[in-house]
């Protein structure tokens, strides 16, 4: 008898929590700074509401990059820019004609890039080059130049038709320093 009430007594003492425990979780729930409520989230510097934030967890930029025809312009002058790296190469320099993108072999970014050799998305392959064959800083990730390339870079790879002979000795595109088939890499 005596082990069948010390189980009604836990039984109880269980049933009993399960219903003031809710209770007292409410009531102490109260007394907690939600990040989320109206009062602190308007504190909270990564609401884009919060009064005066300057909002540092926004993934976008300040400047709004809404006009594409003016991304693909911007865009279009950056790739083609000598002077936008140290090295003076632009992004022409190794990709005129589509040249040393691997369209045929590889689909849309991330994928595999043999340079940095691992995967990588559009914008850390952007950064890659500036930082390596263009010798500079590597682009903020939320500015309108990262963005105007990216964007460029899309409307780009639109106008590839297919394979070509990038290893021809006699083609103009010997002068590309990135081309692996380049011997003299100049």
């Amino acid at each position: 008898m005596k082990k069948s009430k010390r189980n009604l007594v836990v039984l109880a003492t269980f049933m009993a929590e399960l219903v003031i425990t809710p209770l007292a979780h409410a009531e102490w729930g109260k007394n907690v700074s939600n990040p989320c409520g109206k009062k602190e989230a308007l504190k909270n510097p990564c609401n884009p509401c919060a009064e005066k934030a300057k909002n540092v967890c926004n993934p976008c930029s300040k400047k709004k990059a809404k006009d594409y025809s003016k991304l693909v312009s911007t865009g279009e002058k950056l790739w083609s820019d000598n002077e936008l790296g140290k090295s003076g190469l632009s992004c022409m320099s190794c990709h005129a004609g589509h040249e040393s993108l691997n369209l045929d072999k590889v689909g849309p970014f991330p994928h595999y890039v043999g340079m940095p050799d691992r995967m990588v998305t559009l914008d850390q392959m952007i950064n890659y080059c500036m930082m390596n064959p263009m010798e500079t800083e590597p682009l903020p990730w939320d500015s309108i130049k990262m963005t105007a390339m990216a964007v460029y870079y899309q409307e780009y790879i639109k106008s590839y038709s297919g394979t070509k002979n990038v290893c021809n000795p006699c083609s103009k595109k010997m002068k590309n320093p990135c081309n692996p088939c380049n011997p003299c890499r100049k």
